[in-house]
């Protein structure tokens, strides 16, 4: 299917198009999100890689495997977007589930101060990785992929990902240890 949909897009079938981007686009938002969790600049993202990708339908060559050429896509212009506007993806707050009803005004400043101070220092250590780091680490922990799909998916050796792993791991716990 994917094949044909793709001669159909290239051929100028607006239809073919909107197919593609129906099939695709939950996947695609779901897959940014774990990059970058601004979701307004995910939607800008996709539309404008769907906009490129039907006014450079001729200038692209065959795509074999268009799901994944998609998700490069997305991939290159998220970390474009993270590198341009210099944010990350959003920690969330670690003790979620804490109850604070019990907790005097004083234990609730203290408790606010400590939660912020670690979510900084989560935030610091996350934003010392790398791009590629980053990334290996959503798909390996949120996505669940194995190393050999991740290898796959972006064109790495499977040991360069596992180095990677370890790296990222290894430097996390460094820099929260540390702290």
């Amino acid at each position: 299917m994917q094949n044909t949909i793709w001669k159909d897009i290239q051929n100028g079938d607006a239809e073919a198009m909107k197919i593609l981007y129906r099939e695709c686009y939950q996947d695609l938002y779901a897959y940014a999100f774990r990059i970058l969790s601004d979701k307004e600049k995910i939607k800008d993202c996709l539309h404008e890689i769907f906009c490129e990708l039907w006014e450079n339908r001729n200038k692209v060559g065959d795509i074999e495997y268009i799901k994944a050429y998609l998700r490069t896509c997305v991939r290159n212009r998220i970390f474009k977007e993270i590198k341009d506007s210099s944010r990350t993806e959003n920690i969330e707050n670690i003790n979620e589930g804490l109850q604070y009803s019990v907790l005097s005004y004083e234990q609730l400043l203290i408790e606010s101060q400590f939660l912020e101070n670690r979510r900084l220092k989560i935030w610091d250590a996350v934003n010392k990785l790398t791009p590629t780091q980053r990334e290996i680490i959503s798909l390996k922990f949120y996505e669940n992929l194995s190393y050999q799909a991740i290898s796959i998916q972006l064109k790495l050796k499977p040991r360069t990902v596992y180095n990677h792993v370890y790296g990222a791991i290894c430097s996390l716990k460094g820099a929260l240890k540390n702290k």
